[in-house]
């Protein structure tokens, strides 16, 4: 599946300030780990918490990893208060 993920602006330093990323997966986790992939430059530099997830406007709690995705969905990656 074809996933758009629209980057928090932190990091679209790592992806030469593009606002958006195409990946591939059937889960929100094989999709972050594509994304990881094409960006390796975030690997080292994002914080495990301090961001919220929503595909298609509805939130997505971290530990829902495995939830499906859809060919076509977004996820949004949201900084939260405190973080980056």
């Amino acid at each position: 599946m074809q996933v758009k993920i629209h980057l928090p602006l932190p990091w679209q330093k790592f992806a030469s300030t593009a606002e958006t990323i195409e990946v591939n997966g059937s889960t929100v986790g094989q999709c972050l780990q594509d994304m990881f992939q094409k960006l390796p430059a975030l690997q080292g530099t994002v914080p495990p918490t301090g961001f919220e997830f929503h595909i298609n406007g509805e939130k997505v709690f971290s530990w829902q990893s495995d939830r499906p995705v859809k060919d076509g969905d977004e996820l949004i990656i949201s900084s939260i208060s405190g973080c980056c």
